[in-house]
């Protein structure tokens, strides 16, 4: 017989909370999502870093916490390729829970979902029993950080650009393939996040600060009464704070989001 006795809690309480958790990062592209994982020491370090996307090493030598950055560029065109990046990232996870502390990025995530599709996706079936072996393992991947106290955060573009595509022989629009809100698709993540935030900026996306000549001096200066750039997020979904829903916070952090959200930081 098993000598396995479950943990066991008095009437009015219950286990110590703990960080960790999977949050969804949206925002249009070039808006700031890559720098605002990058700035997440004060929560937790070291950070595991999985790209995804393009270059992001400007913006990951500024990180400043603790044990530094764990880094791995991730591409697939062929199943073997897929398979082989799945072993990486597991490899990745294992070291991160091990450790049992810091925040694991996965930016870019409708690559991400690519990959593990183009790995796991089971071609003798179609629809959601297809689909099923690729959502088990991103399932089991972000929940076993999660459960050893990690925070992952997933970097995606806006639901509109992602959640449909429009077919060119009818013009209507229908779910991606390799999108997160496919109804065939991964769709665990709005079972399993805390939440998910809007990041967003006063600037066109992508515009920089134009300087102005000095022909007398050769030097530049800013235009007078030009703007400057602000960023903000707004909290678009908070499961265990509804009551976060809708707010907006100015220059934002990972730790001021999850604070308002009511998680363990």
């Amino acid at each position: 017989m098993s000598d396995f006795q479950p943990q066991h809690f008095k009437p009015g309480t219950a286990p110590a909370p703990h960080g960790g958790g999977i949050l969804i990062v949206y925002g249009e592209p070039g808006v700031g999502k890559t720098q605002f994982c990058v700035e997440t020491a004060d929560v937790g370090t070291p950070l595991y870093y999985c790209n995804f996307d393009r270059d992001a090493a400007h913006l990951l030598k500024k990180y400043k916490g603790e044990g530094g950055i764990y880094y791995q560029d991730f591409m697939a065109l062929t199943k073997a390729q897929a398979e082989a990046c799945l072993d990486k990232l597991e490899g990745m996870k294992n070291a991160a829970m091990s450790t049992g502390k810091g925040v694991f990025v996965l930016d870019n995530f409708a690559h991400c979902y690519e990959i593990v599709q183009l790995a796991k996706v089971d071609q003798g079936k179609s629809g959601p029993l297809g689909y099923g072996p690729v959502n088990l393992w991103l399932r089991d991947f972000m929940l076993g950080l999660e459960r050893a106290g990690i925070w992952c955060l997933i970097t995606a573009p806006a639901k509109e650009i992602w959640i449909t595509v429009v077919n060119p022989n009818t013009g209507n629009k229908t779910g991606q393939a390799t999108g997160l809100y496919d109804p065939d698709g991964w769709k665990h993540a709005d079972y399993h996040i805390v939440g998910s935030v809007w990041l967003y900026t006063n600037q066109p996306i992508g515009a920089e600060r134009q300087p102005k000549s000095t022909p007398s001096s050769g030097d530049t200066e800013m235009p007078v009464n030009y703007p400057e750039t602000v960023y903000k997020a707004q909290i678009v979904e908070s499961k265990k704070r509804p009551s976060a829903k809708g707010m907006i916070v100015k220059s934002p952090t990972l730790a001021k989001i999850l604070k308002l959200m009511g998680e363990s930081v």
